[in-house]
C-alpha cells in the first residue's frame, strides 16, 4: 500500500521540491512581506524573511499556522476576501487587520492572487504594513492644523478690514500669509508667500519666510530692499532646489498709499467703482539669485476701494473676464467658491483688504 501524498506544506519544507521551488531565496529579495497560503485548508505554506520579521515568527513556526492565526478579522470576513480573490485573475487588493505573535494588532493592505503552485492551488499575498503610513499621515495632519493656527485671524479696524481665504491642496500647504498693523503709525505691513511644493519641506520654508518677514519689518530700509534682504537670507534653505514666490505690501493710512514689491507673485487685484482690475508687476522668485534686485511701486487709495492679494492656486481659477458689478464681498464669495469646489490643483490663498 503506497503512502498518502504529502501536503504542499510538507513537500516544501521536507525538501521534496523541484529545482525551481527550492529557490525561495528569490522571494526573500522582495521589499514587501510575502505569504503563501494553501487554498484548500487556509494553512500557511511559506513566509519570506520580511513577513517573518513583521509577524515575529520563525520559519519553523510558520508550518503550524493558518491564515486565521495572523488575521484579526472575523473568519467569515477572511474567507469572503479569499473567495473574492479567486474571481480576479490579476489579483485582489483589500484592507485588513492582522495580528503579530505578541498579540499586537496592526492595519495592512493585502494584495493577493489565486494561482497554481507546485501542483496545488494557493493564494500568494503581498502584505504591506500601513502603520508607518498612518502614523506619518497623522503627523502631517497635525502639522497642517498647527500651520493653520499660526495664520493671523481676520481683522477689522475703523480704517480697514481684512478677510482671508486659506485652502491647502493637501494637509499641509506651501502657502502662507501674515500681516502686522501698527496702530500708532497707522501702517499695515503684510506678506503673501507661495513656496514650490505642498509637503513638509515647503511648510518649513514658509515658516522661515514668515520669520524673516517679521525681522525685515524692523529694518529702516525701503520695502524692495527688505524683500531683497529676505531673499538673501532664505537662499540657504533652497540649496537643494526649489524656490518661493512672495508679495510684500504696506498700507500707509496717513498718506493713503499702498507700497508693494513682488517676488514671483506678479499680480494683485484692485476693486474700484468700475469693478475689479488686475495689476501686473515684475519680480523674480525668491531663492534663485542671491543678488536679485526687486522693484518697488506705490499706488494711492481711497475709501471704498479694495485690494486682493492671491497665490497662483486661486488666481489661475479666476474667469478671464470678471463682472464690473463685483465688489469686495462679491469677489470674496467668488474666490471662496473657487477655492473650495475641489477643482484647484494647488494651494489656494487670498488676503483681501477693504478700505473704510
Amino acid at each position: 500500500m503506497s503512502c498518502a501524498e504529502p501536503s504542499i506544506s510538507e513537500r516544501v519544507f521536507l525538501g521534496d521540491t523541484c529545482h525551481y521551488c527550492q529557490r525561495f531565496d528569490l522571494l526573500n529579495m522582495m521589499n514587501d512581506a510575502l505569504v503563501l497560503i494553501d487554498s484548500q485548508n487556509g494553512n500557511i505554506i511559506f513566509m519570506n524573511e520580511n513577513a517573518l520579521e513583521m509577524y515575529q515568527y520563525t520559519i519553523e513556526e510558520v508550518t503550524k499556522l493558518s491564515i486565521e492565526d495572523i488575521s484579526h478579522d472575523s473568519a467569515n470576513s477572511t474567507r469572503e476576501n479569499l473567495k473574492i480573490a479567486k474571481r480576479y485573475t490579476k489579483g485582489y487588493i483589500f484592507a485588513s487587520n492582522h495580528i503579530k505573535k505578541d498579540g499586537s494588532i496592526f492595519q495592512v493592505e493585502v494584495s493577493t492572487r489565486y494561482m497554481a503552485f507546485h501542483g496545488a492551488n494557493i493564494f500568494a499575498s503581498v502584505v504591506r504594513n500601513l502603520t508607518p503610513q498612518l502614523k506619518m499621515r497623522s503627523e502631517v495632519e497635525l502639522a497642517g492644523k498647527v500651520q493653520r493656527r499660526l495664520l493671523p485671524r481676520d481683522f477689522k479696524d475703523d480704517l480697514f478690514q481684512i478677510h482671508s481665504i486659506y485652502q491647502p491642496y493637501s494637509y499641509v500647504s506651501g502657502d502662507l500669509y501674515d500681516f502686522i498693523f501698527e496702530k500708532d503709525k497707522k501702517v499695515l505691513h503684510g506678506i503673501l508667500i507661495d513656496v514650490m511644493g505642498h509637503g513638509m519641506a515647503a511648510t518649513a520654508q514658509t515658516s522661515v519666510l514668515k520669520y524673516l518677514f517679521m525681522q525685515s519689518k524692523e529694518k529702516k530700509i525701503p520695502l524692495h530692499a527688505r524683500l531683497g534682504w529676505i531673499n538673501r537670507e532664505v537662499m540657504t534653505f533652497f540649496e537643494g532646489g526649489g524656490f518661493a514666490a512672495a508679495f510684500l505690501f504696506e498700507f500707509d493710512f496717513v498718506s493713503k498709499t499702498l507700497t508693494y514689491s513682488a517676488g514671483g507673485i506678479n499680480y494683485f487685484i484692485v476693486i474700484k467703482e468700475n469693478g475689479p482690475e488686475i495689476i501686473k508687476v515684475p519680480g523674480l522668485f525668491l531663492g534663485i539669485n542671491e543678488q536679485e534686485v526687486f522693484d518697488q511701486n506705490t499706488l494711492n487709495f481711497k475709501s471704498g476701494e479694495s485690494f486682493l492679494f492671491l497665490t497662483d492656486g486661486l488666481f489661475e481659477l479666476l474667469p478671464k473676464f470678471m463682472s464690473s458689478e463685483l465688489d469686495f464681498e462679491g469677489m470674496q464669495k467668488l474666490c471662496k467658491n473657487l477655492a473650495r469646489n475641489g477643482e484647484h490643483r494647488d494651494d489656494a490663498s487670498l488676503v483681501g483688504i477693504n478700505i473704510h
